[in-house]
């Protein structure tokens, strides 16, 4: 099941994105890879969870981390979907870097489902995500729209750069 959706935030989550996310004071951390170290594809992240397998028995949960999950909720409650755990809530900036796009992944090698949201309007509209079938054939492409929702299945996919601009997406995984 593969869901797109532009009108799910509430008013107090939009606040949240421009007020915290969008702001000057959100710190983004540099990253030398974009999917696997060989990619070379330079972007910003920022972790609230990390990967189950990454994190640690006593890791502290990120001050932001309830903020997340109400976006998350959102989402999920305007679309029926439910889910008995979050696997992971990162905030990507993608930026002209000179490649073209991503490496074809999957978040996790276990079943889980995945939101991505895009958090502004790119200047280069073409910086979309492509979802892709098993044997790597098109199924979807999704173009960056500010708020919208993109909800889908374990499923190889990968990210058109942009050529201009920057592009922030809050990427979540659940199970």
């Amino acid at each position: 099941m593969i869901i797109e959706d532009k009108n799910f935030l509430s008013a107090r989550s939009k606040k949240f994105i421009e007020s915290t996310i969008l702001s000057n004071n959100f710190p983004l951390y540099h990253s030398n890879y974009a999917v696997d170290a060989n990619d070379a594809i330079e972007n910003l992240t920022h972790v609230i969870l990390r990967r189950q397998e990454d994190r640690s028995v006593n890791e502290p949960m990120h001050p932001l981390y309830h903020n997340f999950v109400k976006i998350l909720d959102e989402f999920c409650d305007k679309h029926k979907i439910s889910y008995r755990e979050v696997l992971r809530i990162c905030i990507n900036f993608s930026y002209p870097s000179g490649s073209r796009k991503s490496a074809v992944h999957v978040d996790h090698e276990y079943k889980h489902d995945q939101l991505l949201i895009y958090l502004n309007d790119p200047k280069d509209k073409t910086s979309s995500t492509v979802l892709l079938d098993d044997k790597h054939k098109k199924v979807r492409e999704v173009f960056p729209e500010k708020y919208k929702g993109i909800f889908f299945p374990k499923m190889p996919h990968y990210v058109n750069l942009p050529k201009k601009g920057g592009r922030f997406i809050v990427v979540f995984t659940l199970r």
